[in-house]
């Protein structure tokens, strides 16, 4: 996802632990000049859901919903 939102560029990119055990989609925003990891949400092979996380910053709903439905796309879960 690349999407432009109230001043804020946000790029999502595919993450893989497989020590951890899990798969998922990273969210980053850029504001200017920095780029920072705002959310997290992937498939934890453990529990067979996806988890997602907040990292100390409100998001747009519309920005979440749309890494949701590319998590779910994206992400193998069988």
């Amino acid at each position: 996802m690349k999407r432009i939102y109230a001043g804020a560029a946000y790029a999502s990119r595919f993450v893989r632990d497989d020590e951890a055990g899990f798969v998922g989609v990273e969210l980053d925003q850029t504001q200017g000049t920095t780029t920072r990891c705002v959310a997290r949400l992937v498939f934890w092979d453990a529990t067979g859901q996806f988890a997602f996380e907040t990292l100390g910053t409100d998001l747009p709903l519309v920005i979440v919903e749309a890494l949701i439905a590319e998590a779910k796309a994206a992400v193998p879960t069988a």
